[in-house]
């Protein structure tokens, strides 16, 4: 028998780009679909919700996000992206990039200062380095250490890492753009063996802690 249930399409309905929100049987892409939620709680949408952010790591190289703002009413989530290119020699060692997201109220907030807040946020993360990387090499790289792509990875005393779940259900850690093991990372971690480690869960969202700023 055949299924009576939504039917999507892959084009938005408005516009004829590609859809990436769905409601009902409507699809939408994802300007469409703010320009609708915006209307519907009665605020002002942005006259621009599209950005780059160019950041500079600390070997000084520049790192570019893109922004994207989704609208939940009278919320909103803006989320900055790093960009990787497909040619990039990373991606071949799982590279992912990082991604910064703030919530804001289109109420209170207003679009510049909700990008300003964006923007500080990105220039943190990205100018904090999670881990130290040698070139495996004759003494150069430790048994304390997680080996990826040719360099033997330390964790730094403070750092920042992301929980994923791939499609076929496989957990790692993103590292500074960098995904691993769970093995992976507690070998990395292991440079602190008899340390004490303590934790602190955040949502993506959140402000950063204060030693990230």
């Amino acid at each position: 028998m055949e299924s009576q249930g939504p039917r999507y399409t892959s084009s938005c309905a408005v516009c004829g780009k590609p859809a990436r929100i769905f409601l009902g049987s409507t699809s939408y892409c994802l300007s469409c679909y703010n320009h609708l939620s915006d209307y519907l709680a009665g605020v002002q949408t942005p006259t621009n919700d599209n950005y780059q952010i160019l950041a500079l790591d600390p070997k000084g190289h520049t790192v570019e996000f893109s922004v994207e703002r989704y609208a939940f009413g009278t919320r909103s989530i803006w989320t900055a992206v790093e960009q990787v290119a497909q040619d990039d020699p990373r991606k071949q060692e799982g590279y992912v990039g990082r991604s910064v997201s703030i919530a804001v109220d289109a109420q209170r907030t207003s679009q510049d200062e909700a990008f300003d807040a964006l923007m500080v946020k990105v220039q943190c993360l990205v100018g904090h380095a999670s881990v130290r990387a040698v070139p495996i090499s004759l003494g150069e790289a430790g048994s304390t250490s997680a080996r990826f792509g040719g360099r033997a990875l330390y964790a730094n005393e403070t750092g920042v890492a992301r929980i994923e779940v791939d499609e076929r259900g496989e957990k790692s850690v993103v590292v500074d753009g960098q995904r691993l093991s769970p093995q992976q990372f507690v070998d990395m971690l292991s440079c602190f063996e008899g340390f004490d480690l303590y934790w602190q869960m955040r949502d993506a969202a959140d402000e950063p802690p204060a030693w990230l700023q």
